[in-house]
């Protein structure tokens, strides 16, 4: 196909398929704009809570590998579909249950349907973009799904007053269904469609991707600095900042979801422009270094700066989220410093490391609140705080960790 076909077709498999892992974030972030209704719904505290969120994160960590195995061997459209089905059947059966157990199984469902999404994306990015864009369409990748996590604040807030939680999770399973159903007429796995291409590389080929991501420590380090790092998205911007928020300023929910999805603001312009520079410079580690201060930095601020205005408040929640999306350029590294036959499983367990780190840290701050409650669901601004203490302390983890890390020279984005 000529050149300008071969863009066009690129862009829109990109973007179908991007639009899975805006809705999967959508469905991840949820249950921050309906904490209140859950606990209430299913009677349990801070910590049930918590853990009813992060079976989410221990389907989808757990998947990461397995995921990259998969789409190493059998290719992408077809396990996609069956992920974007499976995520609908998961809030189908989140929706219609007054059962605990039946509740978690919707939310294990929507993990290891949404554990395909965002593998999918970079192994389609690398299958149909050059070298030199790789890290600006991570980027872009991150971008869309913090749209999703964007509408899954204040329009997810407002339809859960307007029309119940139960029934936007109904609306929601239907969206998988068609999410699938495009994903099966428009996206392709490699731009030539050949029966070897669809089952992408040999079994043997799969076990050798395994055994050199997992032997290298560097794997290991970079996706560590991942999981730090996103530890006080997943934990305070996706589940605990409107309630904290709320209790800091006297906010009704709708407001405090405003302010919260600051920080998906920050990410989603973060990730390019950083991606875009790392491209041009062909270097990450410089990048990443600012990132993790300036993390650190503003979220300390939200945290303990109790005199801050709402404006101020703004501000600091999108440099939040602009300095952690700097964390993106791991993906790149470990793309870059593994084989091409274990890209697969190089993004997966990259992925699988940092969801770790949320599967882990909404729970403990769960924990951590329940300890210092007056009563059942009453948590005062020192008690978040105390909770949330955890958080600048992963941020510095991550910053240590990157002394650790060795620098990849992107030399084909010079080349190119």
């Amino acid at each position: 196909m000529n050149s300008t076909k071969y863009t066009f077709m690129a862009w829109l498999i990109w973007i179908v398929a991007a639009f899975f892992y805006s809705y999967e974030l959508f469905l991840r972030v949820s249950p921050q704009a309906m904490v209140p209704e859950l606990m209430q719904a299913f009677e349990i505290n801070a910590v049930a809570v918590s853990s009813l969120a992060a079976f989410y994160f221990y389907a989808y960590a757990g998947m990461q590998i397995p995921v990259g195995i998969l789409l190493d061997r059998y290719g992408i459209r077809r396990l996609l579909v069956f992920a974007a089905f499976l995520v609908a059947v998961g809030c189908l059966m989140f929706a219609t249950t007054h059962r605990l157990s039946i509740a978690i199984i919707g939310r294990v469902f929507i993990g290891i349907g949404s554990a395909f999404s965002f593998v999918a994306c970079l192994k389609l990015a690398s299958h149909w973009f050059p070298a030199r864009q790789l890290a600006m369409v991570i980027g872009l990748t991150n971008m869309c799904g913090v749209i999703g996590a964007i509408t899954a604040a204040v329009p997810l807030s407002i339809l859960v007053e307007t029309l119940g939680w139960r029934e936007t999770f109904w609306f929601a399973g239907i969206v998988g269904a068609v999410v699938g159903l495009l994903i099966w007429i428009i996206v392709r796995d490699r731009p030539t469609a050949t029966e070897e291409d669809r089952g992408s590389e040999n079994t043997k080929n799969v076990w050798r991707g395994i055994r050199c991501v997992i032997s290298r420590g560097s794997s290991w380090r970079v996706a560590a600095f991942g999981g730090l790092m996103v530890a006080p998205i997943i934990a305070f911007t996706e589940l605990w900042s409107i309630p904290f928020l709320m209790a800091l300023h006297h906010l009704d929910k709708i407001d405090a979801a405003g302010l919260a999805s600051t920080v998906f603001w920050g990410i989603a312009i973060g990730g390019p422009v950083q991606g875009w520079i790392s491209g041009r410079l062909g270097y990450r580690k410089p990048i990443m270094a600012l990132g993790a201060v300036g993390a650190l930095l503003s979220l300390t601020s939200v945290i303990y700066w109790v005199g801050l205005s709402f404006m101020e408040l703004r501000i600091l929640l999108f440099l939040f989220g602009f300095f952690t999306s700097s964390m993106l350029l791991i993906f790149a590294i470990n793309t870059e410093s593994n084989p091409s036959y274990a890209s697969g499983v190089a993004i997966g367990f990259t992925n699988m490391v940092i969801m770790a780190g949320g599967a882990l840290f909404q729970p403990l701050v769960g924990l951590l609140l329940d300890a210092t409650a007056e009563t059942g669901t009453d948590f005062s601004v020192l008690s978040y705080q105390w909770a949330l203490s955890v958080l600048p302390l992963c941020q510095l983890g991550a910053l240590l960790l990157l002394g650790f890390i060795d620098e990849t020279y992107c030399q084909q984005c010079q080349e190119d």
